[in-house]
């Protein structure tokens, strides 16, 4: 029977996870107040979230929200998995949404150090990096 779930992640940065939403063509919606979720029945069911990708976007019936955690500083996501399993795959919430997550988290922190150590140090760094994974 179609319901929202929630899923504890421990995805913190706004900014990485729009970025890796985008990067897996979700086209997510952004609010400042959490705002209701359109479900496999039309209803909310009483879900919000500040971060929304419409069911449409999967050709499903209902959304899926990511909804901040204030306690714990980590979005929660909201999803009907009758409609998200078969559009999206089993693993997409812990592989591919992770896997884009970290990539945006990479390139952030590279952005960072890039601007602390200057361009010439970062450049360094990244291809001993690289060199002691290739091994």
């Amino acid at each position: 029977m179609s319901h929202f779930s929630t899923v504890k992640t421990k995805l913190s940065n706004h900014d990485c996870l729009l970025q890796a939403l985008f990067d897996l063509n979700l086209s997510p919606q952004v609010h400042e107040k959490p705002y209701p979720l359109k479900g496999y029945y039309g209803g909310s069911q009483g879900q919000s979230a500040e971060i929304i990708v419409s069911g449409r976007t999967i050709q499903a019936r209902a959304d899926i929200g990511f909804k901040w955690n204030q306690t714990s500083s980590v979005y929660e996501v909201i999803h009907d998995s009758y409609e998200t399993v078969p559009r999206l795959g089993q693993d997409f919430f812990s592989h591919k949404l992770i896997q884009a997550y970290g990539k945006r988290m990479v390139r952030a922190k590279a952005a960072e150090l890039q601007g602390q150590l200057g361009e010439l140090m970062c450049a360094f760094s990244c291809f001993d990096f690289c060199y002691c994974f290739s091994r």
